[in-house]
């Protein structure tokens, strides 16, 4: 069996994630003892804690799915769960409680960029490991770099990018934007605007809705006086969803574009009929027709049968993917060997390439977007891809949330 890992070891080329899912089918008494423990401090409760739900459920089904092939590196996989409500604080908590108390080198599953900038700090005191599935501030692989940290998912300034580049063939010329007035929110919003101006459109004007914030009125009156043509939408979770309603009570999106920065299943569900023609970036692009995603769909489906995957569950088992890939090439779940395994891995996963650059640690990943519509093979609308851009395009210059071109 050592052999074979080894050969295996030698082949691996970390193009293919699903090579993470090929580890030999048996697990020993003695490796069963030594699980491979992954520390998942995310939002439980609070206003994004439906967000903490579809990352834990994913962690679940991917344990089971990595376990019942053999593990990684010839041993199980095992998540513990700490509820950090959103909170930069508690996030730092609960982390260290993960590691000092439950010997998780390995951190993931969290939600909110302010809990991740709060967290970098201490990873080298912690000796641990922090692989990003959603945190979209762009600092976090720019002026808050740390070696220990990387970001496998679409940050908010690739996302803004892929969205400015769909627009500069649109003919509406006039935007506004709205934003969530956290890290994540102000950084969409920061890189959009730089990214519209330069493909020759004007935003308007702009608003930043306070955190957890629940009355939307008077934002929806400024955006139907704007004279605005379409507007850019930063806002998540519990936000997002009541901003959408009250936008619908305001017929606003009969008179404005909605374009989003993150195309969101659990919104879709809300807004039903009213979410056609809802247009935006995906993290995620549910009928992104290739093999890795067919895998990861089938089983989703098969685990959940009333549920569809959003983009916290496709960005979830990517940056599991290439962290069972970076395990693999490593031989060790030692978090230093790790970093050095992960540097310019490539890894083909639910998304299509995904390249873990050297230089900061931002996965370069392709940009998508999305048109929300019906599709036969699914009971409720979803984004429909109507663009793809290369990740050479997408992905900001090294150590920075901005684009030399």
């Amino acid at each position: 069996m050592s052999q074979e890992r080894n050969t295996r070891r030698r082949i691996l080329k970390g193009a293919v994630a699903a090579s993470a899912l090929t580890a030999v089918p048996f697990i020993s008494a003695r490796a069963q003892s030594k699980a491979i423990r992954i520390g998942i401090p995310t939002a439980i409760t609070g206003g994004y804690a439906l967000l903490g739900s579809q990352a834990q459920r994913t962690c679940r089904l991917v344990q089971k799915m990595v376990n019942a092939k053999g593990g990684v590196i010839g041993r199980p996989v095992e998540f513990l769960y700490q509820d950090t409500a959103g909170d930069p604080a508690a996030a730092v908590r609960k982390s260290q409680e993960l590691v000092e108390r439950d010997g998780c080198r390995i951190l993931t599953g969290v939600i909110v960029s302010s809990e991740a900038a709060a967290m970098l700090p201490k990873l080298e005191e912690w000796n641990a490991l922090f692989i990003s599935h959603g945190n979209g501030d762009g600092r976090l692989t720019a002026e808050l770099y740390v070696p220990r940290f990387f970001r496998a998912n679409t940050s908010a300034p690739m996302g803004a990018r892929a969205l400015a580049l769909y627009l500069r063939d649109t003919p509406q010329m006039k935007f506004m934007a709205i934003a969530s007035d956290a890290a994540w929110g102000r950084s969409s919003n920061k890189a959009f605007e730089e990214q519209i101006k330069k493909v020759g459109k004007n935003l308007v004007d702009q608003v930043f809705a306070p955190v957890a914030n629940k009355d939307y009125s008077p934002y929806i009156t400024k955006i139907m006086q704007s004279g605005a043509e379409g507007c850019y939408v930063a806002l998540q979770g519990d936000e997002a969803r009541a901003f959408y309603s009250q936008a619908q009570q305001y017929k606003l999106p009969q008179r404005v574009q909605f374009y989003t920065e993150i195309v969101a299943q659990a919104d879709i569900k809300v807004l039903g009929k009213d979410a056609i023609g809802l247009m935006g970036s995906s993290r995620y692009p549910i009928t992104y027709d290739i093999p890795e995603n067919k895998t990861f769909l089938e089983a989703f489906r098969k685990e959940h049968p009333n549920e569809l995957p959003d983009w916290t569950d496709g960005e979830m088992y990517q940056a599991l993917m290439i962290l069972f890939a970076a395990l693999e090439k490593a031989g060790s779940d030692e978090p230093m060997k790790i970093v050095a395994a992960m540097e310019d891995l490539e890894v083909t996963s639910v998304k299509g390439p995904v390249k873990m650059r050297k230089c900061d640690h931002q996965g370069e990943n392709q940009g998508f977007v999305v048109k929300v519509g019906h599709n036969q093979r699914f009971s409720e609308p979803v984004g429909e891809i109507v663009k793809i851009y290369p990740r050479e395009m997408t992905t900001p210059d090294c150590r920075s949330a901005s684009y030399s071109s």
